[in-house]
């Protein structure tokens, strides 16, 4: 029977995230906003274990294990701390509250998942030699800092590298396996390396690096969360991220494409991209701003031999002011964010305390709330306007409508729009030769379908 397992946290989105984590490995779980939550599920279903976090409205974690302790019935309960101070006062949360151990925030998947299992393991070992009532609880104020316990794996080099390098060794099994099982019975060099290539796709060699990177001790780096994003959304994840204040990069890889986002204190700072569209470039919002021509755009690029960002290159030539490069870069990393909301499939992994040149001087500091909800906004659109036309009908102008428009202010993009309109192509095909974003420019036809100036035509 499967370990039952309460996670009390005020935020929804750490509850989720951390209630997908232990789902995903077969534990049975439940939730609680406070303590006061949790003491009442407790009554009237106990639980193997209770994952709670310190900083709480109404009762919080202290509190709630005061209260716990002081209860018949659910004194011998054993407790998990989350807290984003459990590394540096970890003895003390632990000898003031009972707990059996405790975890810091924010935390990857196989932390949290070794601290449960230990956890666990000490409470029915314990449970075995009749000793499971946790020891009588300290003073808060007299409680002094204790070693952890050596055992514990999140505290335990060693043993990291060692569960680390196994686990890489059955993704790299897992993920190259299939390939290789489909090649003939004499293998060659060349169709080895073929299967290898089709292999390790973005999102497979995302998934391969999280894992490597736990092998490594870069300096000022450490990788604290990753997963799939058909579980745990990029929208969830920057919230997450939010609201406790992280610097870092965050990598997200779906098939064909990946986007960094420098993360700033919980503020995005920047983003880059890797095989996305043309319309994610920078160059594009330097256009439809009026900054640049596109016969000056295409010189700079083509005349740029010392690989410099587009937006120094511009400054050193004079072509742009560094406001005028940072509207266009706000702009830029607000859509890949955008986009990144509607992704549906893919994987991501958070590195605090990475360091980039670029976005450090950057800075931009846009709130995530406000990109986010933009973000759904966006896909609530997109929704509409897709089920409204097929992208490869062809449409075509009613003059006459057209003619009735005298008069009336159409923006240069909504012109440009109704101008690449001819009859002959697609829907796929106006957006491709007008260069805009997607959105806006499927957005603008979709009105002018239901306006009635452009109608399909017949198949």
């Amino acid at each position: 029977m499967p370990s039952r397992i309460l996670v009390v946290d005020d935020s929804p989105t750490i509850r989720k995230v951390v209630t997908s984590i232990l789902d995903r490995e077969g534990y049975t779980t439940s939730t609680a906003g406070d303590g006061i939550e949790a003491l009442q599920a407790l009554m009237s279903e106990p639980v193997d274990l209770i994952l709670v976090d310190f900083v709480m409205p109404r009762m919080n974690g202290f509190q709630f294990c005061r209260e716990l302790r002081n209860r018949e019935s659910l004194k011998g309960m054993p407790v998990v701390l989350m807290s984003a101070k459990g590394d540096k006062i970890r003895g003390q949360f632990l000898q003031q509250t009972g707990a059996i151990d405790a975890i810091t925030k924010p935390f990857d998947a196989r932390g949290l998942l070794a601290v449960v299992e230990l956890a666990l393991k000490k409470f029915l070992e314990a449970k075995n030699k009749g000793s499971a009532v946790p020891p009588p609880l300290v003073d808060e104020e007299s409680g002094e800092s204790v070693r952890p316990d050596a055992n514990d794996l999140t505290r335990d080099p060693t043993a990291q590298r060692i569960k680390t390098a196994t686990e890489f060794a059955a993704a790299l099994t897992k993920v190259l396996g299939p390939s290789l099982a489909a090649m003939p019975d004499e293998i060659g060099v060349a169709n080895v390396g073929v299967a290898i290539h089709e292999a390790i796709t973005p999102e497979a060699l995302l998934s391969l690096t999280s894992l490597l990177k736990s092998l490594e001790s870069a300096h000022g780096t450490r990788q604290v969360l990753s997963g799939d994003i058909s579980v745990i959304s990029i929208a969830e994840v920057l919230q997450l991220l939010e609201l406790q204040h992280q610097s870092g990069t965050l990598l997200i890889a779906t098939r064909g494409a990946e986007v960094s986002l420098f993360l700033e204190t919980g503020t995005v700072g920047l983003a880059r991209s890797r095989g996305l569209r043309d319309e994610f470039l920078l160059g594009r919002y330097l256009l439809e701003s009026g900054i640049l021509t596109r016969d000056t755009l295409e010189s700079v690029v083509k005349n740029n031999s010392s690989r410099r960002p587009l937006g120094e290159r511009l400054m050193e030539l004079g072509l742009a002011t560094e406001s005028q490069i940072r509207m266009a870069l706000e702009r830029q990393t607000s859509e890949l964010v955008y986009e990144l909301v509607r992704w549906q499939s893919g994987r991501f992994a958070f590195e605090v305390g990475t360091a980039d040149a670029g976005a450090k001087h950057v800075a931009l500091r846009i709130p995530v709330t406000a990109l986010v909800m933009e973000g759904f906004r966006r896909v609530d659109e997109w929704r509409l306007i897709e089920g409204t036309f097929d992208f490869d009908e062809v449409l075509y102008r009613d003059e006459l409508a057209i003619d009735r428009l005298v008069g009336t202010d159409l923006t240069a993009q909504e012109r440009l729009v109704l101008a690449a309109i001819d009859g002959e192509k697609t829907v796929r095909e106006i957006v491709e030769d007008t260069k805009g974003n997607s959105f806006e420019l499927c957005k603008i036809l979709y009105q002018f379908v239901n306006s009635r100036l452009v109608r399909r035509k017949a198949a």
